[in-house]
């Protein structure tokens, strides 16, 4: 009898640390998708302001400070667009100093479409007004543009860049 009472109170100890290290398994195990959740969050919002910030540098066009703006729109683009970018620098200088371009636009949102599940490439779509006013015509008046762009993104050295900006209508 004496043998009975002393397992029982080993057994219900057994069963209550068996208890608590399940306890603290699935708070572990919460806890982890939590981070990765939050992380997952920060990486959507970094590619959503990525993007705006693209798009920001595209509608920046000023014939005084042009060589700046447009080293503003080759660090945020890589690849292909990147390139073409780099292709098409001296066409676009040359346009916004004989016509003396000043372009300033206004974003007006942006929104994540998609991220893959590895978390390295994301569609974003911006939205922005831009005016443009031609200083260098003499009798045109400003002309406002609306511009609808997806995004694709691609994550470079923990780093959120333009791979390609398509305008949509």
């Amino acid at each position: 009898m004496a043998r009975i009472r002393r397992e029982a109170p080993r057994r219900l100890n057994l069963a209550l640390l068996a208890a608590v290290l399940v306890l603290g398994a699935a708070a572990g195990w919460v806890w982890t998708l939590r981070a990765d959740a939050l992380a997952r969050q920060a990486d959507e919002a970094a590619a959503v302001s990525a993007a705006s910030t693209h798009a920001v540098s595209l509608m920046s066009l000023d014939h005084r400070t042009f060589d700046t703006a447009f080293r503003g729109v080759l660090s945020t683009s890589t690849g292909e667009t990147r390139d073409r970018y780099e292709r098409e620098q001296d066409a676009a200088r040359a346009t916004v100093m004989k016509e003396k371009v000043l372009q300033t636009g206004v974003l007006r949102g942006a929104g994540l479409v998609s991220m893959n599940p590895e978390g390295d490439r994301a569609q974003v779509l911006v939205v922005a007004d831009v005016v443009v006013d031609f200083t260098g015509r003499e009798k045109d008046e400003p002309e406002d543009r609306f511009y609808r762009w997806r995004m694709d993104l691609a994550k470079e050295n923990g780093r959120w860049l333009v791979a390609d900006a398509e305008l949509v209508p």
